[in-house]
């Protein structure tokens, strides 16, 4: 409630000016209650269905999202404008970005492994950051992602409860739809909460091993309360091995990884165990640095270098984060700038 007793609708904007009475609202809230729904909040699906009952220009949808999104920040109310699906409606150069690493990824998506060690386990993930990509996403929004925010509805994967990426994003391919692409991932993931070993996950990815029934698989649609708040997408070393405590893969990393497999430059990853009772290649290769002799104190040297760097960057994380969230509030003082300016009618 406001100091004279109206609702957190009625109050001005930051720019002053009265949304309640805006055209954009009014329309919004009159078709809301003619369609039978909720205008304040309005969830990401009915601003989805207004704008596509209300075909504009898109500066005029990007001008009633930015309204409608106003009125909910200013009631502390969590924006339906800021999603994929909402963002992918109201910009074109952002679809057609899509469009584009779709159809590349589709040709892609179909080598990389998903068996094999390690290459298999790296494989699985970053097939499903291009699935996550092809169906509009950002690397800052899949990299914020947690586990319990993916769920599967008949045969679309459903992100956030709002963003659906339907089974044929990659076409008719057996094996590679977006679904079937997440359980092989979250298998991964239900054998590391089981702490598993190196050598078991490997087992688990043997091209011989008999796969999983499909009730097996239906299973990792399920994540364990204790794991849902755990990044989906997770950093993993040359050796294969994850975090302890499952780490976030970073955004930047996340953009690399795609640019590498979309530019035919993928990574490969040989392999770093072998069975039980096979026999390791003792062959000695010939090196460069054979000849180089190093004093006795390089590595303390070295390791001290390394403390000290860690010492320097140990707030870089948060530093980061400040200046994200700099930008995030410049951009919606833009937005605010913008929808308080006088428009030619």
């Amino acid at each position: 409630m406001s100091a004279e007793g109206g609702t957190a609708e009625d109050a001005p904007d930051r720019a002053g000016r009265d949304l309640s009475g805006s055209p954009t609202w009014a329309l919004f809230r009159d078709w809301c209650a003619a369609t039978e729904h909720s205008a304040l909040p309005a969830d990401p699906a009915t601003l989805t269905e207004f704008l596509d009952a209300h075909p504009s220009t898109l500066s005029t949808q990007r001008r009633r999202v930015a309204d409608i999104d106003s009125v909910h920040r200013r009631s502390g109310l969590a924006e339906p404008g800021h999603t994929v699906t909402t963002r992918l409606a109201v910009n074109e150069r952002r679809r057609d970005r899509t469009a584009h690493v779709r159809g590349a990824a589709t040709s892609i998506i179909e080598t990389i492994p998903t068996h094999g060690w390690p290459h298999g386990m790296f494989g699985r993930r970053d097939a499903m950051i291009l699935t996550l990509l092809a169906s509009g996403m950002t690397p800052t929004e899949m990299t914020a992602l947690r586990r319990g925010d993916i769920g599967v509805e008949n045969s679309d994967l459903v992100v956030s409860g709002d963003h659906r990426i339907a089974a044929h994003l990659f076409g008719d391919r057996p094996g590679h739809d977006p679904v079937a692409i997440h359980r092989r991932w979250a298998q991964v993931q239900s054998l590391l909460d089981a702490a598993a070993t190196t050598r078991m996950v490997a087992a688990a990815l043997a091209p011989n091993r008999t796969p999983a029934s499909s009730s097996s698989s239906n299973s990792n649609d399920a994540v364990p309360a204790a794991h849902a708040n755990d990044p989906l997408l997770v950093r993993i070393d040359r050796w294969g091995h994850t975090p302890w405590a499952p780490d976030s893969l970073t955004r930047r990393s996340a953009s690399a990884l795609t640019r590498a497999h979309l530019t035919g430059q993928s990574p490969t990853h040989p392999g770093r165990i072998t069975e039980p009772g096979a026999d390791r290649d003792t062959t000695v290769v010939p090196s460069a640095w054979d000849d180089v002799v190093l004093d006795h104190g390089y590595y303390v040297r070295g390791t001290a270098a390394r403390r000290d760097a860690h010492q320097r960057l140990s707030d870089m994380g948060a530093r980061l984060d400040e200046v994200e969230d700099r930008i995030d509030d410049l951009l919606r003082r833009l937005v605010d700038i913008d929808v308080a300016a006088p428009h030619p009618r």
